[in-house]
């Protein structure tokens, strides 16, 4: 985000009362380490809910702010625009007018993705406003992946009754273990590990924070957020890759190293896997070392 556009946004907030002074100035001096939007660490934060930040920036840049829960009917398909592109730039094609693409984006300010679907449809690009996690749940309805989407396994995970474990309770370990075994919680791994090899990525970082958890991934150099599974969920997706790189589950307190080895989408792949204790939990870092 630019320095035009964080003071734009900066300016909206105060304006209207949803963010006090004191607390966006203290998140504008953590921005000058964080390369991730203002809008979206005001998020995770708790300072404002992605609703109603979305809700204030559509009545004051007058930008339309959508539901995506009839998808795929409100999306359309074109072919230069694929899954892995849209899950990078978090976006989803609403409809095409003449030369004009409507396109529905979590974040107003994000000109790296407006540009990046303007050179690649060499169309306008005209945006609307939607909530992230809709969009990535549209983007695998549009092309038919939505029975492996993360919503679909989460909710799976959820049916089992086995979603509300505290990783900081010791009793849980063998517990833990067989929720790591248990075929969601491998579908959602997975999938993070799939969606990272069809985006090239060079690495898979697994974070917690207070009150949440990242997954990002590193492209081109640059370390960009992608979907995530609930905070809920982060000692089971960590003591799966534990168990796959066949590290001491039980050993929190530690960080450790190992190796994974999987053919996926037709590749053979090497994982190195790092983990490393944290105030909020053990984050990983999954190093990926494509053989071919």
């Amino acid at each position: 985000m630019t320095i035009k556009a964080v003071k734009s946004l900066s300016e909206i907030l105060l304006e209207s009362g949803k963010v006090s002074k004191d607390k966006l100035d203290k998140v504008l001096t953590m921005q000058l380490h964080n390369t991730e939007g203002l809008g979206r660490r005001l998020v995770d934060l708790g300072l404002v809910s992605e609703v109603v930040l979305l809700e204030t920036l559509s009545e004051y840049l007058d930008i339309p702010f959508v539901s995506l829960k009839d998808v795929p009917q409100q999306t359309i398909v074109l072919e230069s625009l694929s899954e892995k592109f849209m899950r990078q730039y978090k976006f989803v094609p609403l409809s095409l007018n003449e030369n004009v693409l409507t396109i529905a984006l979590s974040d107003p300010y994000d000109i790296y993705a407006c540009d990046a679907v303007r050179m690649a449809t060499n169309y306008e690009v005209k945006i609307n406003l939607a909530r992230e996690e809709e969009i990535l749940d549209a983007v695998g309805k549009l092309f038919n992946t939505d029975t492996t989407s993360m919503g679909r396994i989460v909710e799976d995970i959820g049916k089992n009754g086995k979603d509300d474990l505290s990783i900081d309770d010791e009793g849980d370990v063998d517990h833990l273990k067989d929720l790591a075994s248990e075929a969601p919680v491998i579908r959602l791994v997975n999938l993070l590990i799939t969606r990272a090899i069809e985006m090239r990525a060079s690495d898979i970082h697994l974070e917690p924070f207070e009150g949440d958890f990242k997954v990002r991934y590193r492209i081109d150099g640059v370390l960009h957020d992608m979907e995530a599974p609930p905070r809920r969920l982060q000692a089971a997706v960590i003591s799966r890759l534990k168990i796959m790189a066949k590290l001491n589950i039980a050993e929190r307190r530690l960080p450790q190293d190992g190796r994974i080895k999987l053919r996926v989408l037709g590749k053979e792949i090497d994982f190195r896997v790092s983990t490393l204790p944290t105030m909020f939990g053990e984050s990983v870092v999954l190093r990926i070392l494509d053989r071919e």
